[in-house]
């Protein structure tokens, strides 16, 4: 794996324990702890995953599973620091991805199972990463609820024990090479599998990975954010259209001269929707996936401005980079690019 290391002034976190550490945001910041020369142990219920991806770093393995309290026995032995990163991935043929009940085993369950066993350990300071899908009163969906519920538990257990603990919610996160949602919506335009999308008001908050994992570390290091709940995004807003037209001036393509109308898409969704219901398998389509590419999702990340975090990377970058590492960029003389749909958060 290819990363920048994260140029960032963290004090000594003590021994590191991070969980959901081979997820695609954890392996980035097992990376830049790394990097540091951090002690890291992991919480894992695959020691051979953990193996393959950090030969010989010298990384502390716990093998054990959230959902199974018994397996987390010692966990937070000489543990002084916790990024609790974990959450369930529902397979790629489960439908209604949000509302798997494992959600609930994982996030909700899983977290509570968790801190107990670290009730008896040094534990210093805890970060928990969450989602802005947690954001609504009440969440819409059984992942919002289960974060919401984590949540909730990590921020008393700092009341309770004394130690300084923060909850990071992240928005839509991009520079996941081979996962994310933006990787897939490149591929779909490439492919001319993508319908030429509406104009419509939108405004979406997202954050790069590497931002993201600066933003754990300077949670994690500051002295003044013990209680707090902060969303980290990368100071922009977008909106569908805008990514659409992104990426095609990075593919080097006019603009079509039509869009498909909205009702046009709710029609689709809506078949998409009742035939992932009856074929039990996820389908391109739903009323779910629209709702997220039509609605708002603009969160504030000014708390954590106000802490000196800075966002270095921006969405357009990452789709010229995407368009070029996955080889659909043309030789064509693209067309200018697109102008934001909006501002800072």
């Amino acid at each position: 794996m290819n990363l920048r290391v994260i140029d960032t002034c963290a004090p000594d976190l003590g021994a590191i324990l991070v969980t959901g550490a081979t997820g695609p945001v954890g392996q980035r910041l097992v990376q830049a702890l790394l990097a540091q020369g951090l002690s890291v142990s992991i919480l894992t219920r695959s020691p051979r995953r953990v193996q393959a991806l950090w030969p010989n770093a010298g990384i502390r393995v716990h093998c054990g599973d959230l959902t199974d309290p018994g397996s987390l026995g010692g966990l937070g032995d000489a543990i002084q620091t916790v990024f609790h990163l974990a959450s369930h991935h529902p397979g790629p043929d489960e439908p209604d991805l949000y509302n798997a009940p494992d959600h609930w085993r994982v996030s909700a369950e899983g977290t509570g199972h968790l801190l107990r066993a670290l009730a008896d350990s040094p534990i210093e300071r805890l970060v928990y990463v969450s989602s802005v899908r947690a954001a609504a009163s009440p969440p819409p969906c059984v992942y919002g609820r289960a974060k919401h519920a984590a949540e909730q538990q990590v921020l008393a257990f700092g009341q309770r024990y004394g130690s300084k603990v923060s909850v990071l919610r992240l928005p839509m996160v991009y520079g996941l090479d081979g996962a994310g949602n933006l990787e897939r919506l490149v591929r779909a335009v490439a492919a001319r599998r993508f319908p030429p999308w509406p104009r419509l008001e939108q405004r979406r908050s997202a954050i790069h990975v590497e931002d993201a994992v600066a933003a754990m570390l300077l949670i994690a290091c500051h002295p003044e954010t013990s209680g707090q709940l902060y969303v980290a995004t990368d100071g922009q807003t977008y909106s569908t259209r805008w990514i659409y037209e992104q990426i095609l001036h990075s593919l080097g393509r006019p603009l079509p001269r039509w869009t498909v109308p909205l009702w046009a898409l709710r029609l689709a969704a809506a078949s998409g929707s009742l035939g992932e219901r009856l074929l039990r398998r996820p389908l391109p389509l739903t009323l779910e996936t629209l709702a997220k590419l039509t609605q708002d999702a603009c969160y504030d990340g000014s708390a954590l401005r106000r802490l000196g975090f800075a966002a270095r990377y921006d969405l357009g970058s990452e789709i010229e980079r995407l368009v070029q590492q996955l080889g659909f960029a043309s030789a064509l003389s693209p067309a200018p690019p697109p102008a934001r749909s909006a501002d800072s958060d």
